[in-house]
């Protein structure tokens, strides 16, 4: 069964896509201004996979790390984690967009943040924000909910030159300090909201707040 994007707009008309970078941030700073529910999809999608099966989620399903020999993920090749991460978020997304109907249905404001298959989506997101971040420092690995790369240092298998390899590899299958806009969002015609590390949060909340319109 497809269900028309139409009828999933209607049912998310409450809920408030918020995708770039800082959306955690801002999405738990309006939270905690005006009590607005927030859902994250990188809470949400961490739930989801221990419901996942081979039929419908095979890559959701798949050790990597065991198919190719390594012991650690950014061990593995760019491209490999690259198409790994793509076919997850499609395979996640139909999950995430069940929990927002029932979500939408409980709550008057839903803000969903975090990342997922913007493409699968946009066609049925009515409100949706794109925080772009315009300064130099951004770092992935630097959040506390993300995987950090100490753990690769502190390995005693690999050789300094070897753990400084598998460092640069996971930056460059992360984009980890890019802070470009993506086509996609330029293509989908997304609303964009620009900060930098000079912006302060609250500032930067208010703006998706009044885009939204709430």
């Amino acid at each position: 069964m497809t269900i028309p994007d139409t009828i999933l707009k209607r049912a998310l008309s409450n809920v408030y896509f918020i995708w770039g970078r800082g959306k955690t941030t801002i999405a738990d700073h309006l939270r905690e201004a005006y009590g607005y529910f927030v859902y994250s999809t990188d809470e949400a999608k961490e739930r989801h996979w221990s419901e996942a099966n081979s039929t419908d989620q095979p890559y959701m399903c798949r050790d990597f790390e065991d198919e190719y020999g390594v012991r650690d993920f950014w061990e593995l090749p760019k491209e490999v984690i690259g198409e790994r991460e793509r076919h997850v978020q499609a395979e996640v997304t139909p999950m995430l967009v069940t929990d927002l109907i029932a979500l939408a249905a409980q709550h008057p404001v839903v803000l969903c943040e975090g990342d997922m298959d913007y493409e699968t989506v946009i066609p049925f997101a009515g409100h949706a924000v794109y925080l772009h971040n315009t300064g130099k420092s951004f770092d992935w690995f630097s959040r506390p909910d993300h995987d950090s790369l100490a753990h690769i240092r502190a390995r005693n298998d690999l050789t300094d030159a070897e753990k400084e390899a598998v460092i640069r590899n996971a930056y460059a299958a992360t984009s980890g300090n890019n802070s470009h806009l993506p086509d996609w969002v330029r293509y989908r015609r997304i609303p964009v909201i620009a900060w930098n590390e000079e912006t302060g949060i609250a500032e930067t909340a208010r703006a998706v707040k009044q885009l939204f319109g709430l």
